[in-house]
């Protein structure tokens, strides 16, 4: 079964300033070891209601593609999306399906997290 992962743009343009990966074209290439492309897909990541109201729509945690939202007819504007008359904060990244697991980009996203941790 494939793994959703969604990268937000702070983790890619930090990748990117430190040479280890490029993105063009929606395409992210780790560059370290054996380099590996993957297909990423613009999306959205739900944070909380805006006003810190509760979530009718269960939709904090959640990642959704553009396509998706548009399904859902939600209207997204840079961080905010409404949803059914439910203002939402939004992170904008992107999401990969990953089928198998890439101990490259596990330890990409390690290093990431650590850096921004300390």
């Amino acid at each position: 079964m494939a793994e959703k992962l969604f990268f937000s743009h702070d983790i890619i343009n930090a990748w990117c300033d430190d040479a280890k990966v490029t993105f063009e074209n929606n395409v992210l290439t780790i560059r370290s070891g054996k380099p590996r492309s993957y297909k990423l897909e613009p999306a959205f990541r739900f944070i909380r209601v805006s006003g810190d109201d509760r979530d009718p729509h269960g939709l904090i945690g959640e990642i959704k593609t553009d396509k998706e939202l548009k399904a859902m007819e939600a209207d997204v504007y840079l961080s905010s999306c409404i949803f059914q008359d439910v203002p939402y904060d939004v992170e904008q990244g992107y999401v990969a399906q990953i089928a198998e697991k890439d101990e490259t980009l596990e330890e990409l996203l390690t290093q990431y997290l650590l850096k921004v941790m300390i």
